[in-house]
């Protein structure tokens, strides 16, 4: 009996992290969403150059 027990309580902790890492993600997603889009992307004035060398960065 406690055996049995235990796992059902394993098998709903494991069913509550799943929804837990599902909902965060959801959340993520949404929060990216509803960003406004000169915010989520990289204007020039705004963004270091990646492939800048050291000699363009003075």
């Amino acid at each position: 009996m406690n055996i049995l027990k235990t796992r059902k309580c394993a098998a709903v902790l494991a069913v509550c992290a799943a929804v837990a890492l599902y909902a965060t993600a959801a959340w993520r997603v949404e929060q990216l969403r509803q960003t406004p889009r000169n915010l989520s992307t990289c204007n020039l004035e705004h963004c270091v150059p990646h492939t800048a060398s050291l000699s363009a960065l003075r």
